[in-house]
């Protein structure tokens, strides 16, 4: 069934370097293009050698990623702090629980 999957565009900005399907930039037959400026510089039926090829040139072309100096969250930290916030919820609000007595309660029959 060609044509009927949705777009998909893996781009580079910096390198005008894209692979794409079904976009407003390359025909909607289901094919995966390598784009480079613009114009379409190869095909492929399958992602996976559309996106080998891909990341051959981007190693060619050396481009390195701008690096982020945004901390990580450390995940293990989040969750220790969630875990100790909802226990003090439970606490703070666990005197509605307790009961109140009376048949079949505490000291039974």
């Amino acid at each position: 069934m060609t044509g009927t999957s949705g777009p998909y565009r893996h781009l580079i900005p910096e390198l005008h370097l894209s692979v794409e399907r079904n976009t407003g930039q390359v025909p909607h037959d289901g094919k995966y293009y390598l784009v480079r400026q613009g114009h379409i510089i190869e095909s492929f039926r399958s992602i996976k050698k559309a996106e080998e090829k891909f990341r051959e040139l981007v190693k060619e072309s050396g481009h390195k990623p701008e690096v982020s100096h945004v901390k990580p969250r450390n995940a293990s930290e989040e969750g220790i702090e969630l875990y100790l916030d909802a226990k003090d919820r439970y606490w703070a609000e666990s005197y509605r629980f307790r009961g109140k007595g009376g048949k079949g309660g505490r000291g039974g029959l």
